[in-house]
């Protein structure tokens, strides 16, 4: 009885762990990701709707103020990889 009852606490307690873990985990989508520190320094003094000029890694880009859970940040007009062609105006394919 003993035994029956050691293996039954060791097979509770592996199941909370999996619980925990899987309770530890984000729960946004896949593929979401947090929006980088200077996005929300953009939209400091700003309010909803106002457009801003935004640094990313490829230069800068115009870039509206958006509401989010953490306050203002500024979310690009144009999704990554859709940059217009300076020379024609077009999206890039």
């Amino acid at each position: 009885m003993k035994t029956k009852m050691m293996i039954l606490t060791v097979v509770v307690s592996m199941f909370a762990g999996i619980s925990l873990a899987q309770s530890a985990q984000p729960s946004e989508p896949a593929g979401v990701r947090e929006p980088p520190p200077q996005a929300y320094a953009d939209c400091v003094g700003k309010k909803t709707g106002d457009i801003v000029q935004h640094t990313t890694r490829e230069g800068k880009v115009a870039a509206t103020c958006v509401d989010s859970s953490k306050g203002l940040v500024a979310r690009p007009n144009q999704p990554r990889g859709n940059e217009p062609n300076t020379q024609t105006g077009q999206a890039m394919p």
